[in-house]
């Protein structure tokens, strides 16, 4: 990608545009959970700086990615403005019209990826950042005044929907997991590099207890499913490994995993009533669904879901190619007149519980396989950069789990547009993307900022 996005401006002006850029780039990355104004601003200033550096956009219009991103924006700003003209509301159309424009936002990943410019130690260094202000916004949101042992029983929510929280923490741990070389390879050999491992291995317990506490059975199967394709990765990777510095590394790992582990499932251990608890819920309305008793589903967690998927069935078959717009779903549902089927405790859902549902009924078959080409487009990218070695194997292995960990996660929530989601994966396919090409030395010749 770095070369079809090539600098082509004078030093003086790569310099402190490139400096605008890259200044956007990590206010972004370090506050993407810990703050929205300043993330706002830093994505704002370093699409500003795009602009200005500008990259060569007739390659940059060739490129496949772009080119499906530019055909995604130009269906959702005619779907969401014909959907408007159309709608039977002053208040629909301002619905379509404001969450069309928050998927437009999703697109703003280009700009991201033109400052990443495929560069690995950059990427490590933000996706750190990002786990650093998540952490961070965590544990600012502790009540620290009436903290306890009951604390580690309670399901928290203080800081995002237990969903959301879950999804983050899981893959916060994964990601630990993943980049752990990095991390401890930031440390000088001997005692820092030791007092390296202790803090990873804390901030690790960190991140898989907030995924506990989450007490989200969405999140915790999405990290299992994540994690079981992450061990088979790790594995078949250290089976390659069998050179003389390689099989020393194998065996300090083996002698990390022995310290770290009993940690770990001591920590299991001591929530295994939790986690059996929240798996044990509602297996009779699983059991009715499976039966195909569907008259007999309770209107439980597990109920609801259920039901408003049958309520998606039946709204997208009604309009099965375009759907009925942009965020119209909170609207369909509370106008369905289904209080038995759609009504949680005092509220309506306010959305679907599915991702993919919430697609085909927003936007039709035609929206989710633009959306889903999108994804494989990039997700391709990403492959062919590992083929070549642009993108190293670490990172590859992360984006990978997570994308299997999100696919998963998505088979039970919605929150795309929401601003913690879009952040998300502004961030992640950004950093992805960048790794299509690598900088060439033409770039890296008239940008001094390269090598930060």
């Amino acid at each position: 990608m770095s070369s079809t996005l090539d600098r082509s401006v004078s030093l003086a002006t790569s310099d402190g545009v490139g400096r605008l850029g890259l200044f956007g780039l990590y206010l972004f990355a370090i506050f993407a959970w810990l703050g929205t104004t300043p993330a706002t601003l830093g994505l704002g200033l370093l699409t500003l700086a795009f602009v200005l550096h500008r990259p060569d956009w007739r390659s940059l219009g060739r490129d496949p990615v772009v080119r499906l991103s530019l055909v995604v924006i130009g269906f959702l700003i005619a779907h969401s403005l014909i959907l408007a003209i159309l709608a039977p509301s002053a208040e629909r159309a301002t619905t379509i019209l404001g969450s069309g424009l928050d998927w437009l936002k999703l697109m703003l990943f280009i700009p991201l990826a033109y400052w990443c410019a495929g560069r690995p130690e950059r990427v490590r260094r933000l996706l750190l950042l990002a786990a650093l202000g998540f952490s961070l916004a965590v544990l600012r949101k502790i009540d620290w005044a009436s903290f306890g042992p009951e604390f580690f029983s309670t399901r928290f929510e203080s800081y995002l929907p237990a969903i959301a929280f879950g999804m983050f923490s899981g893959l916060g741990a994964l990601g630990l997991i993943v980049l752990r070389q990095a991390f401890w390879g930031r440390f000088a050999a001997g005692w820092p590099r030791h007092l390296g491992v202790i803090l990873w291995t804390l901030w690790l317990l960190f991140m898989l207890e907030g995924l506990l506490l989450s007490q989200s059975r969405g999140s915790w199967l999405a990290f299992l499913g994540a994690l079981a394709l992450l061990v088979v990765l790790e594995w078949r990777e250290h089976a390659r490994s069998i050179d003389g510095p390689l099989l020393a590394r194998r065996r300090r790992y083996w002698l990390a995993a022995f310290v770290i582990a009993p940690v770990l499932l001591g920590g299991l251990l001591a929530q295994t009533e939790t986690v059996r608890q929240r798996f044990s819920e509602h297996t009779d309305t699983l059991i009715d669904i499976a039966r195909g008793e569907t008259a007999a589903v309770e209107s439980d967690p597990v109920g609801l879901r259920f039901k408003a998927l049958l309520f998606a069935r039946d709204t997208w078959s009604e309009r099965p190619w375009f759907g009925w717009g942009a965020g119209t779903s909170r609207e369909l549902i509370a106008s369905s007149g289904r209080r038995e089927a759609l009504f949680d405790y005092d509220h309506w859902l306010p959305h679907l519980h599915n991702t993919y549902a919430e697609i085909l009924v927003q936007f039709g078959g035609v929206g989710l396989i633009l959306l889903v080409a999108l994804v494989w487009a990039l997700a391709r990218a990403g492959f062919a950069a590992r083929r070549t070695g642009h993108l190293p194997a670490d990172l590859g292995r992360f984006y990978l789990v997570a994308l299997v960990f999100v696919l998963i996660w998505c088979l039970f929530n919605y929150r795309v547009v929401r601003t913690d989601w879009m952040f998300f994966w502004i961030l992640v396919a950004g950093t992805l993307y960048g790794f299509q090409t690598p900088p060439t030395p033409h770039a890296q010749a008239g940008n001094p900022m390269a090598s930060r």
